[in-house]
């Protein structure tokens, strides 16, 4: 039997597949913009797009679901070159139900590339796009910018936290949880607040203390070994830690989403218990620790792991991997890269949930106001456009060319460095 509507969830795979404009004509149902390619458990399912939402991946970003929301609705942040070695941010509101696209309008501060400080939120009434932007001066300041789809405009609101951070957001995620956007910075904490509010008040929330004999870290990316999702209803923190020869799986779950951090323990699992399991063998994976892909939105049992091509779920109480599969979904040009929990989004999404009448309503608002501002709409209908246009596919050709013939080690991690950074001051 399956599982009711508003239960079944998939795992949606955060990058987008890219594909010409011509192929998605061809492939996609008439009068669409994006496809959503919905896979079994837990298997990935995937985005597609056309060339005219988005660039394919290029050496130091590429387009990336920043967040899927129960109504339908798929918040991408869509890429562009900006010349053979940089690239333009856009924002697109997707919807999954009827394929419809709308490029939202810029905000005019500096944008990140990775989709580590926004994200979106549906409340019956309206749906807003938020963008916390910290500062890392010692001030205890951050900036909110929101975006009311319908209206086409962000409105700006100067917000403190305490205590301050004498250094970058290193945002990893952003999760919807009791009313509030968390923004979670694995090194320092979360941040939280209500983007509807007139006056939002920003909590901070610290991170459980932390464990002794913490691994180092493989990736740029923090969420190798840690993670803060929702499962089960709360909010809840996932780690590996201990030594490299002997790991350890805990989990944390939040006790009060308005409290100033009573995280309570529940797991804690030596992964050599789970490599002995027959369950773990059966899979013919080595003993290697592997990465945290996501915990199960409803189970707080059951963690979902990367390790190389693969993906396992791993019962914590039973100490057995549940599930199992090979996991393929589009990965960025970039040697460096490592699938981790920012790879994926456990999307519960409920076709006929009676919340899309409003999402829709906003959506045909935004459609309205909103001047055509897609690549489609520039390069349509002027002769200069026509320019802009072989502009754009020099770029994308120059680029694809230099991934082809290779970069030096020195170089991807140079891009790389550059690229973490300046995601880092958004």
């Amino acid at each position: 039997m399956s599982p009711p509507a508003q239960d079944r969830w998939i795992i949606l795979a955060g990058i987008p597949k890219v594909t010409k404009d011509k192929k998605a004509k061809r492939l996609f149902p008439p009068s669409t913009d994006i496809s959503v390619a919905g896979n079994e458990l837990p298997r990935a399912s995937v985005l597609t797009v056309p060339f005219r939402i988005s660039s394919p991946p290029c050496l130091h970003s590429h387009p990336y679901v920043a967040a899927a929301d129960s109504s339908g609705l798929l918040l991408l942040l869509s890429t562009e070159p900006d010349g053979p070695m940089s690239s333009l941010v856009t924002y697109h509101l997707c919807d999954a139900r009827t394929g419809g696209a709308v490029c939202l309008r810029k905000h005019g501060r500096p944008v990140g590339f990775h989709g580590i400080n926004i994200s979106l939120m549906t409340r019956d009434g309206g749906c807003v796009v938020a963008e916390l932007q910290p500062a890392g001066d010692g001030t205890g300041r951050a900036t909110l910018l929101f975006y009311a789809v319908g209206e086409f405009r962000w409105v700006e609101k100067e917000l403190a936290y305490s205590p301050p951070l004498h250094r970058y957001w290193v945002g990893e995620c952003v999760v919807s949880h009791a009313g509030m956007l968390w923004w979670v910075d694995l090194s320092y904490g979360l941040l939280a607040c209500d983007p509807f509010a007139d006056d939002p008040e920003l909590l901070h929330v610290p991170l459980p203390p932390p464990v002794s004999d913490q691994l180092p870290e493989r990736s740029p990316n923090l969420g190798a070994h840690r993670c803060v999702r929702v499962s089960g209803g709360r909010l809840r923190y996932v780690q590996i830690h201990g030594d490299v020869d002997a790991p350890v799986v805990s989990t944390w779950a939040l006790s009060d989403p308005a409290s100033a951090g009573n995280w309570n323990p529940e797991h804690r699992v030596a992964l050599a218990d789970v490599w002995a399991d027959e369950s773990y063998l059966d899979t013919m994976l080595p003993g290697s620790i592997p990465a945290i892909a996501l915990l199960h939105p409803r189970d707080p049992d059951r963690v979902y792991f990367f390790l190389g091509s693969c993906i396992f779920a791993v019962d914590l109480l039973r100490r057995k991997v549940v599930e199992f599969s090979k996991f393929k979904m589009p990965d960025p040009p970039n040697e460096l890269f490592m699938r981790t929990s920012h790879s994926v989004h456990a999307w519960q999404y409920d076709p006929s949930s009676s919340r899309y009448d409003f999402v829709a309503k906003c959506l045909r608002q935004e459609k309205e106001i909103a001047p055509r501002s897609s690549w489609t709409a520039m390069i349509i209908g002027c002769e200069p456009a026509k320019g802009m246009k072989r502009d754009r596919n020099d770029s994308i050709r120059e680029q694809q060319k230099v991934l082809r013939t290779g970069m030096s080690s020195y170089a991807w991690k140079k891009t790389l460095h550059e690229g973490h950074r300046c995601g880092q001051g958004t």
